[in-house]
Protein backbone atom coordinates (compact mmCIF):
# COMPACT_ATOMS: atom_id res chain seq x y z
CA UNK A 1 0.00 0.00 0.00
CA UNK A 2 1.31 3.42 -0.82
CA UNK A 3 0.79 6.84 0.74
CA UNK A 4 -2.03 7.75 -1.67
CA UNK A 5 -3.88 4.52 -0.84
CA UNK A 6 -3.44 5.16 2.88
CA UNK A 7 -4.89 8.65 2.48
CA UNK A 8 -7.81 7.35 0.42
CA UNK A 9 -8.61 4.78 3.11
CA UNK A 10 -8.42 7.50 5.77
CA UNK A 11 -10.83 9.60 3.72
CA UNK A 12 -13.30 6.70 3.41
CA UNK A 13 -13.06 6.03 7.16
CA UNK A 14 -13.62 9.70 8.00
CA UNK A 15 -16.50 10.06 5.53
CA UNK A 16 -18.46 7.14 6.95
CA UNK A 17 -17.48 7.55 10.64
CA UNK A 18 -20.10 10.17 11.47
CA UNK A 19 -23.72 9.38 12.27
CA UNK A 20 -24.73 10.76 8.86
CA UNK A 21 -22.10 8.62 7.18
CA UNK A 22 -23.38 5.54 9.00
CA UNK A 23 -26.94 6.35 7.84
CA UNK A 24 -25.74 6.63 4.24
CA UNK A 25 -23.81 3.36 4.56
CA UNK A 26 -26.92 1.58 5.87
CA UNK A 27 -28.91 2.94 2.93
CA UNK A 28 -26.22 1.87 0.47
CA UNK A 29 -26.15 -1.62 2.01
CA UNK A 30 -29.81 -2.05 1.06
CA UNK A 31 -29.67 -0.16 -2.25
CA UNK A 32 -26.57 -2.08 -3.36
CA UNK A 33 -28.15 -5.39 -2.34
CA UNK A 34 -25.42 -6.18 0.20
CA UNK A 35 -27.68 -7.35 3.04
CA UNK A 36 -27.39 -11.09 3.76
CA UNK A 37 -31.05 -11.64 2.83
CA UNK A 38 -30.67 -9.95 -0.56
CA UNK A 39 -29.36 -11.52 -3.72
CA UNK A 40 -28.13 -9.89 -6.89
CA UNK A 41 -29.59 -12.45 -9.28
CA UNK A 42 -32.76 -11.53 -11.19
CA UNK A 43 -34.01 -14.56 -13.12
CA UNK A 44 -36.29 -12.47 -15.32
CA UNK A 45 -33.74 -9.88 -16.40
CA UNK A 46 -30.02 -10.55 -16.90
CA UNK A 47 -29.36 -6.82 -17.33
CA UNK A 48 -30.83 -6.18 -13.88
CA UNK A 49 -28.57 -8.92 -12.50
CA UNK A 50 -25.54 -7.16 -14.00
CA UNK A 51 -26.70 -3.82 -12.60
CA UNK A 52 -27.19 -5.37 -9.15
CA UNK A 53 -23.74 -6.95 -9.25
CA UNK A 54 -22.17 -3.61 -10.19
CA UNK A 55 -23.94 -1.79 -7.37
CA UNK A 56 -22.96 -4.55 -4.95
CA UNK A 57 -19.31 -4.29 -5.95
CA UNK A 58 -19.35 -0.54 -5.21
CA UNK A 59 -20.65 -1.20 -1.69
CA UNK A 60 -18.07 -3.95 -1.14
CA UNK A 61 -15.30 -1.60 -2.29
CA UNK A 62 -16.44 1.05 0.20
CA UNK A 63 -16.43 -1.58 2.96
CA UNK A 64 -12.98 -2.74 1.89
CA UNK A 65 -11.62 0.81 2.13
CA UNK A 66 -13.23 1.37 5.54
CA UNK A 67 -11.91 -1.90 6.98
CA UNK A 68 -8.44 -1.65 5.45
CA UNK A 69 -5.64 -1.49 7.98
CA UNK A 70 -3.37 1.43 7.35
CA UNK A 71 0.34 0.82 7.10
CA UNK A 72 2.45 2.40 9.74
CA UNK A 73 4.95 4.29 7.67
CA UNK A 74 8.23 4.71 9.43
CA UNK A 75 11.23 6.27 7.88
CA UNK A 76 14.29 4.13 8.04
CA UNK A 77 16.80 5.96 10.05
CA UNK A 78 20.23 4.58 10.74
CA UNK A 79 22.17 6.23 13.46
CA UNK A 80 25.80 5.35 13.51
CA UNK A 81 28.19 6.15 16.24
CA UNK A 82 31.31 7.91 15.10
CA UNK A 83 34.18 5.49 14.62
CA UNK A 84 37.53 5.91 16.26
CA UNK A 85 40.83 5.64 14.50
CA UNK A 86 40.91 1.82 14.80
CA UNK A 87 37.47 1.40 13.17
CA UNK A 88 35.63 0.72 16.43
CA UNK A 89 32.88 2.91 17.78
CA UNK A 90 34.49 5.37 20.08
CA UNK A 91 34.16 8.70 21.70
Amino acid sequence: MNIEQDQLSRDFKQTFASESGQNVLRHLRTYCRANPNQGCFDSSNPNQTNYNLGANSVYRYIQYQIEMKLEQKTKDCIIEEPKGENGNAGI
